[in-house]
């Protein structure tokens, strides 16, 4: 793991090129790939987990969507989509900030003709501490 630029005191810098891709799938294909930007387990850094996620044109939409006790934040940085949650659907376009509460189950679809790429920000210290419920692929 490289860190791109860090201060003991100070900012942390880091570049998606220093994050390992991650992902989920299943038999059907790619549902969705991401990268883990900052994370204590993996950089000089707490309080906060966040990384940048795509969904590709071709994704498999999940049957549902998962909950974890973290509120999350999305920001839409590319693409539309819907969002999916126990209150309805919702579209979403590039520009949109999202907030979803600690145990809201939810997932998002790709229903435009571009990869529907997101920041995702989760207040915790570590993406080890988000538990999915149900565990996702």
């Amino acid at each position: 793991m490289k860190v791109s630029e860090k201060s003991a005191d100070g900012p942390l810098v880091r570049r998606i090129e220093d994050s390992d891709e991650e992902n989920w799938s299943n038999n059907d294909g790619l549902i969705v790939r991401w990268w883990t930007l900052l994370s204590k387990d993996r950089t000089p850094s707490s309080g906060l987990t966040a990384g940048i996620a795509e969904i590709p044109v071709d994704a498999v939409a999940p049957e549902r969507g998962h909950s974890h006790d973290q509120n999350e934040i999305y920001f839409i940085l590319e693409g539309e989509g819907t969002l999916h949650t126990k209150t309805g659907k919702k579209h979403v376009i590039k520009g949109d900030a999202i907030f979803l509460p600690g145990g809201e189950e939810h997932h998002i679809t790709n229903t435009g003709l571009e990869t529907l790429k997101l920041l995702y920000v989760f207040d915790t210290d570590s993406f080890d501490d988000v538990e999915y419920v149900p565990p996702c692929p």
